[in-house]
């Protein structure tokens, strides 16, 4: 029936959104993290716990599933460019730019992976899901502001570059057969991530000062929180979304981002980014409300 249909697609847009709301998180840890170890080398421990966390639970579960041969490349291919690469950029960039203006650009990954969907995969994208994404965006100037002062140009580039990424990301996901669960999708991705992760530290001198308990926790949380519970969400989400839909969603990320900070920082909210975030939600409910028959 057309009840059951909308209560499950619901279901996977609120995996979706439960995942947007660890990732928006993951800023705050990040930056708490950042007192004692280089980006790259916290994406390796970060990654490497998340591995270890996956491989007690599957031995607990025994949940043994494998990825069948010809399907182990489209799985390397996701963790290289989805994990390894993208956080690599992300944490490469966030360490050089603003929170804001990290916010500000991941905000247009939803846009970069329609254009990856357009350019690479030939899919098409109604009116409905432009206008959404446009509303979004504005939403997204008026809630970060347009100030750059704190930016640095080459962190911008690098996220740009992390959102073309995130876009194939999203359709690699997408070719893994349904028969696999997130879990064992996950297990892998973060096998073959973090072992990417040790090339790339040749591009930092890696650093690892002052390591307190503060600093442990959001190493753990990073881990346990944002890197396994929300991509397991979002793996599953991918299962009965399409990628681009699933996407727009990550247009919550600078709204739970506000609304964290107030919780745990305790930072005023303004009128402005009230308004900020209603024009938000109003285009994320466009982009993914379907077309009239």
């Amino acid at each position: 029936t057309i009840f059951s249909s909308y209560n499950t697609a619901m279901k996977y847009y609120i995996y979706a959104l439960f995942a947007m709301l660890m990732w928006s998180s993951s800023f705050i840890a990040t930056k708490i993290a950042y007192q004692a170890f280089s980006p790259i080398l916290l994406c390796l421990f970060r990654f490497s716990i998340s591995f270890i966390l996956l491989l007690i639970y599957r031995c607990i579960t025994r949940q043994h599933t494998k990825i069948a041969k010809q399907d182990l490349s489209t799985v390397i291919f996701s963790a290289i460019g989805g994990i390894s690469i993208y956080y690599t950029l992300e944490n490469t960039a966030l360490s050089l730019t603003s929170a804001s203006m990290t916010s500000l650009i991941e905000a247009c990954y939803p846009a970069l992976t329609i254009l990856v969907g357009i350019l690479v995969y030939h899919e098409k994208t109604s009116k409905r899901m432009l206008s959404g994404i446009a509303c979004s965006v504005t939403g997204v100037v008026i809630l970060t502001g347009f100030s750059s002062a704190s930016s640095n140009m080459a962190g911008n580039l690098l996220l740009i570059f992390a959102g073309i990424l995130w876009g194939f990301y999203n359709y690699l996901v997408q070719k893994i057969p349904l028969h696999y669960d997130s879990l064992t999708i996950t297990y892998y991705q973060m096998f073959f991530g973090a072992i990417g992760f040790l090339p790339l530290l040749l591009l930092e001198h890696p650093m690892i000062i002052n390591v307190t308990p503060q600093i442990l926790f959001s190493l753990l949380y990073l881990s346990a929180g944002c890197s396994v519970g929300a991509i397991l969400l979002y793996n599953h989400a991918l299962k009965g979304l399409k990628a681009s839909h699933a996407s727009v969603l990550m247009n919550f990320m600078p709204v739970f981002g506000i609304i964290l900070s107030y919780l745990i920082l305790h930072e005023n909210i303004t009128f402005t980014q009230i308004i900020g975030g209603i024009i938000i939600l109003f285009g994320v409910i466009i982009s993914t409300r379907k077309e009239n028959a």
